[in-house]
């Protein structure tokens, strides 16, 4: 999962370390807001971001024409924004595309919006040979869909979706994509490295869909003099690539088989992932945190009902074939809980429950996703949404739901 904030001239000087070193992988900047350039936006911010090795997403602010910027249509607004976001260094591949931040409608009708929105995204495919992505909640959206033709809700569809919604335990789904790619899940978060309340981000789909927006296939790494450090080659020539430097060749088996159950039993195995920032080999710890504005850690209380729940994640991972397997929620304190309308006895309070999205659900295949969760949480609880959402839980009795 990739995580990060999302700042602007509002937040000042970000020391971008801080924030690689929190874990966090995204850095989504402001190019504009209008004709109004960002004054932190420059090749030093830009510079200080890839050092840091996070990846540069950024964004722009859209001003639908009006009298008050000269009828600037979409076209004109495409041309604009390119040609700022490139003067401080943004380049394709490598970065993410652009953001048009849609999110407004400037005291302008609906269906001018949407016919500037459109411009906009024909003029940028046109000039850049790929699709933006787009920024954009579900109160403002909901008034522009019905002013965008069929045919421009499948050039629409082809942009990537941020979206943001805030105090919800997941996204929506909006029309016309099968799901956010990017989720701006509070507009009051705390990160290193930045100060006062910002916006924070995560990845909706796999990690590696995300990257594939920037033509990467792997998150980059930090520069020199930048947080944490590239590490040494390898003085073990016979270590699998697949195995970090920091697990001993006494656990190379288990970190490769973290289905087994001889993974799950080891105290020594589990210990070593924690202190690693792993769950288990393929959950980060920081997955398992609350969305709550502070994203609020696992309790120490409640780690052991985390690692369970990883380790059972991992044979359901394996059950799918070995193909990634992004979560929507983990954990949440009883007051996030509460917020997000959850169950009185949630399993999400206890750590050891996981969500997951429609499209995660669809794209490993419904039959095959559900028939792997009721066989590897025959013990445990297993539920389907109205959504189309799952819940696996690591409960230790069995426990199963439709709110279809």
């Amino acid at each position: 999962m990739l995580t990060g904030p999302d700042v602007s001239e509002h937040q000042g000087n970000v020391q971008w370390p801080k924030v690689r070193t929190a874990d966090h992988n995204l850095g989504i900047v402001r190019v504009a807001d209008g004709d109004h350039r960002d004054p932190w936006y420059s090749d030093d911010r830009v510079k200080a971001v890839r050092t840091a090795g996070l990846v540069l997403g950024p964004y722009y602010f859209a001003r639908v024409a009006s009298p008050q910027n000269g009828q600037r249509d979409g076209t004109k607004e495409a041309a604009m924004v390119l040609k700022f976001a490139k003067s401080a260094g943004w380049k394709w591949p490598g970065d993410l595309p652009l953001i048009y931040d849609f999110e407004t409608n400037n005291a302008q009708p609906n269906d001018k919006c949407a016919k500037h929105l459109m411009q906009f995204v024909r003029a940028y495919r046109d000039s850049e040979n790929h699709y933006p992505g787009i920024y954009t909640m579900p109160g403002f959206w909901s008034q522009v869909l019905p002013n965008l033709s069929k045919s421009d809700r499948r050039l629409i569809g082809r942009c990537f979706l941020h979206q943001a919604e805030w105090g919800v335990s997941e996204p929506r789904h909006l029309d016309p994509w099968d799901g956010a790619t990017l989720w701006q899940w509070t507009d009051h978060g705390r990160c290193p490295g930045v100060s006062g309340n910002v916006d924070m981000n995560r990845s909706v789909k796999a990690e590696k869909m995300v990257l594939a927006l920037a033509k990467r296939d792997e998150r980059p790494e930090p520069e020199d003099g930048g947080k944490p450090p590239k590490p040494e080659p390898d003085d073990e020539p016979d270590r699998p690539k697949d195995v970090p430097r920091w697990v001993p060749k006494d656990q190379w088996e288990r970190w490769q088989k973290p289905w087994d159950d001889g993974a799950a039993r080891s105290s020594k195995f589990r210990e070593l992932c924690w202190k690693n920032g792993f769950a288990s080999p393929h959950f980060e710890v920081k997955e398992t945190a609350c969305h709550d504005p502070q994203n609020t850690p696992v309790p120490a209380s409640l780690r052991a009902n985390a690692q369970r729940q990883a380790f059972n994640l991992e044979k359901l991972r394996h059950a799918l074939g070995d193909k990634s397997l992004p979560g929507l929620s983990w954990y949440r304190t009883p007051a996030w809980n509460r917020h997000v309308g959850g169950a009185s006895q949630s399993r999400h309070m206890q750590a050891d429950a996981t969500d997951f999205t429609i499209q995660t659900v669809q794209s490993l295949g419904t039959d095959k996703f559900d028939r792997a969760c009721d066989r590897v949480y025959a013990n445990g609880g297993f539920g389907t949404y109205p959504t189309g959402a799952r819940h696996v839980d690591s409960r230790g009795s069995r426990a199963r739901w439709s709110s279809f």
